[in-house]
């Protein structure tokens, strides 16, 4: 989830040609049909800014060349890059669609039921997915988000039972 009401489903990674283009990877957990979009909320200084979607190209690996209304050169779409792309959505969980990113916030407990930490960020690099975990003692880490490392997630408590490999926590901190 993004900011309450919201659903994160991409960040523009680049500028694409002179005409205030962006390259948007879309994220592969909202399951979401970018030919459908009409509009857009671009994240902006922590505040959801809606755009209208001029043209929309999709590319490969949930890329698409996107033409945001009101954004004409390439100056103007440099502001853009790396921030977060939204739609309206549902605040609450539903237990049979959980996604990665639905994930920030929960607390972290590994399988002997160590806190190791809370899930400050998902980020997804196309064929690896992490999470910015927060350790009790304030130092923050970096592990994989991968179904094969989640034991449980209780969703009214907001907790995850991961096994990690042995050292992870270690190399990160």
């Amino acid at each position: 989830m993004g900011d309450a009401g919201f659903i994160e489903i991409g960040y523009i990674q680049r500028t694409h040609g002179i005409k205030g283009e962006v390259l948007v990877v879309f994220d592969d957990d909202q399951h979401l049909d970018p030919e459908n979009l009409e509009s857009v909320f671009v994240e902006i200084d922590g505040i959801p800014v809606p755009f209208f979607i001029s043209s929309l190209n999709i590319q490969r690996d949930s890329k698409a060349i996107v033409k945001l209304s009101e954004v004409d050169s390439i100056d103007q779409a440099e502001h853009f890059v790396g921030y977060k792309l939204m739609i309206p959505g549902e605040t609450t969980l539903n237990p049979d669609e959980i996604y990665f990113s639905d994930l920030v916030g929960f607390t972290i407990y590994s399988s002997q039921g160590d806190l190791l930490g809370t899930i400050t960020q998902y980020t997804d690099y196309g064929l690896n997915a992490t999470f910015d975990v927060l350790t009790p003692t304030g130092k923050p880490v970096i592990i994989p988000a991968a179904e094969e490392l989640i034991n449980e997630v209780d969703i009214s408590n907001r907790k995850i039972e991961m096994t990690l490999p042995e050292g992870l926590m270690d190399l990160n901190v």
